[in-house]
């Protein structure tokens, strides 16, 4: 397959959505997915055999649903097989959130999406993204379960356990009425180690939060609480996911041990991310950068790493910001981007 037919695909796909986000969503369709995950699921345990490589679960805990209620797997984002991956340890079918079209079209990548509902979207497109998030609450509403990546990109950070994540996993649930399953995954060669944590229902964090505040319905707060509100349950899945993968590295480190620091090549994030990014053919770095959560403190850092950049490339803006005020030099960056 051609980019231009995969980028005219995508643009046809994107229209039928948006034709299609006030019809009733197809029960017998679901109920068919459903049928059909269990052979899907068995495919992908024999491509995993046969390239040689394990899936362990971390631990064998019973997690209970409650039950009537839909459930949205949030997944960790590391690398381009956690998806099939984690849909072999799923034992529940679901529809999936995807967003690379392009690059899955006439692959076989395209078809482990094809064997279940997924819906593509566009990160470019804010009408796109709310057509999506449309979509995602009627098949919740109609009893689905839900996979997604919360952070929206592979977690390409040195320092990140966990990327910031987007609010729509959180306000989904509260919408639906769905419960939410963090979910960790990581690589050790041709291992692949998944840790379910347990239920979490946002619903509980907001109830507790209007009861210290002696209010009764949430739907009637202004905008700012409400905001407030949904950031604090959204970081709450964030460090639960983050949690969930410590435990694992924990748990790693501990039976084969820590790598002494001198030992780690200098140049050896540099060549991981390439490795790691050569997995997925037409995975763009800057697409990484673009798409995933950006919060305040994200942009004034690098925009600080922008104009030290140019400081050092221009030896008349050396040193000048040594003595200026905090305000002139926010002024002085902005001056310099002109």
């Amino acid at each position: 397959m051609t980019k231009i037919n995969a980028e005219e695909a995508y643009k046809k796909y994107i229209d039928e959505k948006k034709n299609k986000i006030n019809e009733l969503v197809d029960l017998k369709k679901i109920a068919i997915a459903k049928k059909e995950y269990y052979w899907t699921k068995q495919l992908l345990k024999l491509i995993t055999l046969f390239n040689g490589e394990k899936i362990l679960l971390f631990n064998d805990k019973k997690i209970i649903v409650p039950k009537n209620r839909s459930v949205i797997f949030a997944n960790t984002h590391r690398f381009k097989p956690d998806f099939e991956k984690i849909t072999i340890a799923n034992p529940s079918p679901s529809f999936v959130i995807a967003s690379d079209f392009i690059n899955a079209y006439g692959t076989i990548n395209g078809w482990y999406f094809n064997t279940r509902p997924t819906i593509f979207v566009n990160p470019y497109s804010k009408d796109d993204k709310n057509n999506t998030y449309i979509m995602m609450k009627k098949y919740l509403n109609a009893g689905m379960n839900c996979t997604i990546f919360p952070e929206a990109v592979w977690n390409l950070s040195e320092n990140k356990i966990v990327l910031d994540i987007f609010t729509g996993t959180v306000k989904a649930a509260l919408e639906t009425n769905s419960v939410i399953i963090p979910i960790a995954i990581e690589r050790y060669g041709k291992k692949y180690i998944i840790n379910c944590g347990e239920v979490y229902d946002p619903s509980i964090i907001i109830e507790e939060k209007l009861k210290e505040c002696n209010l009764s319905d949430f739907n009637n707060l202004c905008q700012k609480t409400k905001k407030e509100m949904i950031l604090k349950c959204n970081t709450i899945l964030r460090d639960k996911m983050a949690s969930l993968l410590y435990e694992i590295w924990y748990d790693h480190a501990m039976k084969f041990g820590y790598e002494k620091r001198e030992k780690i090549e200098e140049n050896y994030w540099e060549n991981f991310v390439y490795k790691l990014t050569n997995e997925w053919p037409g995975y763009k770095l800057q697409d990484n950068v673009e798409q995933q959560y950006q919060n305040s403190d994200d942009i004034e850092k690098k925009e600080m790493e922008l104009f030290l950049q140019q400081m050092f490339e221009n030896p008349k803006l050396n040193n000048i910001f040594m003595c200026m005020p905090e305000n002139n030099f926010k002024r002085f960056i902005q001056r310099t981007k002109k």
